[in-house]
């Protein structure tokens, strides 16, 4: 009887680093996002309690997942393209100053955050559908900092769906 235990080990021990990633969103092509944060978004699944004698047993009552935000923190570029892209967007699909909406300026994106291995090569992707900003942070200069500081802004997306596939677009 031949041991099995050693075609059960890990065959990858590297850990998923914190640092590596990249955004890129289909409807900016042209715009660099210096992320700085992002996140992958939880999701959660409703269940019931069913009470019995002893105690109440989980069950899946079915009724879909619910997804989190995605959220991004960038650094913002000197003409202010990134965050005028997303400024735009919004202003666009909340008809911000208008009464009809905005042509040429669609709606829903789809995006990719590129996650890289510890060597910095693209590991997978999480692809999501239906991508569009909700929330923009304000930009605060302050003059009385000691030191150069880089300004940054916190964008907040909904979305459809996401799914984490590899490279080929396979759903891991």
């Amino acid at each position: 009887m031949a041991a099995e235990w050693y075609n059960e080990q890990l065959s990858n021990r590297n850990y998923l680093s914190p640092l590596g990633f990249q955004l890129e969103l289909e409807n900016f092509k042209g715009v660099d996002f210096f992320c700085q944060s992002a996140n992958l978004p939880d999701m959660s699944m409703p269940y019931t309690d069913v009470p019995t004698r002893f105690r109440n047993v989980p069950i899946i009552p079915g009724g879909g997942v619910t997804f989190g935000d995605f959220q991004v923190r960038f650094i913002i570029d000197e003409s202010l393209v990134n965050y005028n892209s997303i400024h735009k967007w919004i202003r666009g699909n909340g008809n911000a100053g208008s009464s009809e909406a905005v042509p040429d300026n669609p709606e829903y994106s789809r995006g990719q955050l590129l996650v890289t291995t510890s060597n910095f090569n693209t590991n997978f992707i999480v692809n999501f559908t239906g991508l569009f900003p909700v929330s923009l942070t304000g930009v605060d200069f302050d003059a009385s900092l000691d030191q150069q500081e880089y300004l940054t802004a916190d964008v907040t997306f909904k979305y459809t769906i996401y799914n984490i596939t590899d490279l080929d677009d396979n759903i891991l």
